[in-house]
C-alpha cells in the first residue's frame, strides 16, 4: 500500500470527522444486505456526513474508500452482479462526489466507474482484465459526476484550481489502471 494511514469507519456522525486530527482513510462499508435490499438510505447518509462543511471537504479529500462485503463467496467480480451495479447506479444518482472524494491509491475509482459502466471482464491466466464496453458511456459518465460534483464545489465556493487538480488526479488514476 501507498499509503500507511489510519483507517476510520465512516458513519453519519459528523462530529466524529471534525475530531481527527491526522489525515486518515476513511472506509465506507457497504453490506451485501443494503445491496440485495436495496437500502441506499444508511449508505447514503454516511457519505453526506463529509459533504457537511467546506471543512471535511477539503479534510477528506481523496481519503475514501469502500467495500462491498458479503459478496467474498461469490466467484463473480462485483461488477457482474447486477444487485451491485444497481444501488452503486442509484446511490450515485443521490451523491455524485466519488471523484473529488475517492482515494487515487487503491483502485477505488477504477472499480467505481466498472459498477457504473457497461463492462467486458475477461478472466486469463489467473488474472482478470476489465474493459470498458463504451467509450461514449465512460464519457458520460464521467462528464456526469464532474458536472453534478461542481454545484457542491460552487456552493462552498472551492476554488476552481483545487476542482482542476483533483479531476485530474481522478482522471490519471482512471487512465494508469
Amino acid at each position: 500500500m501507498a499509503n500507511q494511514r489510519p483507517v476510520v469507519y465512516l458513519t453519519a456522525d459528523t462530529e466524529s470527522l471534525y475530531d481527527l486530527e491526522e489525515p486518515v482513510i476513511v472506509l465506507l462499508q457497504i453490506s451485501r444486505e443494503e445491496i440485495e435490499r436495496q437500502y441506499i438510505g444508511s449508505v447514503l447518509e454516511r457519505l453526506l456526513a463529509l459533504t457537511d462543511s467546506k471543512e471535511l471537504m477539503l479534510r477528506y479529500r481523496e481519503r475514501l474508500i469502500f467495500t462491498v462485503a458479503g459478496y467474498d463467496s461469490d466467484p463473480r467480480e462485483l461488477a457482474e452482479i447486477e444487485p451491485v451495479r444497481d444501488f452503486f447506479k442509484r446511490l450515485t444518482q443521490q451523491w455524485p462526489h466519488w471523484l473529488w472524494f475517492l482515494s487515487r491509491d487503491f483502485g477505488s475509482i477504477g472499480l467505481l466507474l466498472a459498477l457504473l459502466i457497461k463492462v467486458d471482464i475477461t478472466r486469463q491466466g489467473g488474472g482478470i482484465r476489465t474493459r470498458f464496453v463504451s467509450e461514449k458511456e465512460q464519457q458520460q459518465v464521467l462528464f456526469d459526476l464532474f458536472s453534478r460534483g461542481n454545484a457542491l464545489f460552487r456552493a462552498y465556493d472551492l476554488p476552481v484550481e483545487e476542482c482542476d487538480k483533483s479531476a485530474d488526479s481522478a482522471l490519471a488514476s482512471i487512465y494508469r489502471q
